[in-house]
């Protein structure tokens, strides 16, 4: 998927504020920057970069944890199938509930060894110039990021008029993007509605 630099958008921080930064300041923008990446990442769970779709996870007394050796781990689980979802034939979707330990399927007898899971991966990436820093960022959430870090960074400087504008045109930004999301997301990705029908199969 698309990325952009992290250079590249501290560059575009410093232009919104028309000065470069000190090291100081250079630090409290990473931390702005990963803020809100940490809120463009919770505002769905569909982002295309962190959707896994029917990936077989092992599954032990009904439960499946978080984290499986060389997979992903888990942020949210958001549906779990008996067989491999979204083909031609239908699957069976188990009910699940989510504790500490994972989710735990409500399975009754069936104890399957295997289930395939639709969730959100984890996000842990830190975004910066620093040693052990990812230097990339998803272009999705770029301009989102510059003008929200913008506009945090100035609201800190009790700038608070101008902040606002900042924040209003960083939320635009997300929106919009969060509409693309929405729009190549199929409604079967999104959950079901429980029917009479729908539930006498499973």
């Amino acid at each position: 998927m698309q990325t952009r630099t992290y250079s590249d958008l501290f560059s575009l921080i410093q232009s919104l504020f028309g000065s470069d930064f000190a090291t100081v300041e250079a630090t409290r923008i990473r931390s702005l920057v990963n803020s809100r990446a940490n809120k463009a990442y919770l505002a769905s769970n569909y982002w295309p970069r962190f959707l896994k779709v029917g990936e077989e996870r092992t599954v032990a007394s009904n439960v499946i944890d978080y984290d499986q050796t060389g997979l992903d781990s888990i942020d949210k689980f958001l549906t779990i199938h008996k067989t491999q979802p979204h083909y031609s034939a239908s699957a069976q979707e188990f009910d699940f509930y989510v504790t500490g330990d994972g989710a735990t399927l409500v399975a009754g007898t069936l104890d399957p060894a295997t289930a395939f899971v639709t969730y959100k991966a984890v996000h842990d990436s830190i975004y910066g110039d620093q040693s052990g820093d990812t230097t990339t960022v998803p272009r999705e959430w770029f301009d989102y990021i510059a003008h929200g870090a913008y506009a945090d960074a100035m609201r800190m400087d009790g700038q608070t008029e101008k902040a606002a504008i900042a924040d209003a045109e960083a939320m635009d930004m997300l929106v919009t993007e969060l509409l693309r999301v929405d729009d190549q997301t199929p409604s079967f990705l999104k959950g079901r509605i429980s029917t009479n029908s729908n539930m006498q199969s499973r």
